[in-house]
């Protein structure tokens, strides 16, 4: 169905050794955990694979991916250009590579602020790449094996602690990780209820 030897060399061409690496880890991950939730394990590998594909873009080049799709970044992301490379990287494999999937397009988009009401397929992304094989934070051997278990609690913990560093190093947080917060905050009490 997809060219995934062909996406892994455009990605191999496009990125450093080390992003390069990290995406395919990205995929066996995504892989792994669709399998655990029933979920379409060949996306799950294809938005790994593509996932930071402009991560190393050049700034001008990324907005122009967003512009060509209509995504125009805000003032707080214009600031915080960090984010940027989910917002190119969606563009990008809708505009550029023609894919036009909503879950894998979705999932790219909001790997690294998440967002409220998120779908299962877009926590798989957004844990895979947190918990990915060469991921060496403080406690990532706690979210991996929670996102084994259940895709909230990973998403709990995993954003408490995105949450309490960038507040920390007194970084800006994007609205939406703290809509998804409060979104997977919700989902769990509800569920205890």
């Amino acid at each position: 169905m997809y060219d995934y030897n062909g996406y892994i060399d455009l990605i191999k061409n496009s990125l450093s050794e080390y992003r390069f690496n990290h995406s395919i880890n990205v995929s066996k991950r995504a892989r792994e955990l669709a399998r655990i939730y029933g979920l379409d394990e060949e996306k799950a590998y294809l938005a790994g694979i593509l996932h930071d594909i402009t991560k190393e873009t050049d700034y001008s080049l990324q907005e122009e991916y967003m512009n060509n799709v209509g995504i125009i970044p805000t003032e707080l992301e214009k600031n915080n250009k960090k984010v940027y490379h989910q917002m190119s990287g969606a563009s990008y494999v809708k505009g550029v590579l023609n894919i036009d999937d909503e879950d894998i397009l979705s999932a790219i988009r909001f790997h690294t602020t998440g967002h409220a009401d998120m779908t299962d397929f877009e926590m798989l992304i957004y844990l895979a790449d947190l918990t990915s094989e060469e991921r060496d934070y403080p406690d990532v051997d706690t979210v991996r094996a929670l996102a084994d278990k259940s895709l909230l609690e990973a998403m709990l913990y995993a954003l408490r602690f995105t949450i309490r560093d960038l507040a920390g190093k007194n970084s800006l947080i994007h609205p939406d990780t703290l809509h998804c917060y409060n979104w997977v905050i919700t989902q769990i009490n509800n569920a205890k209820d």
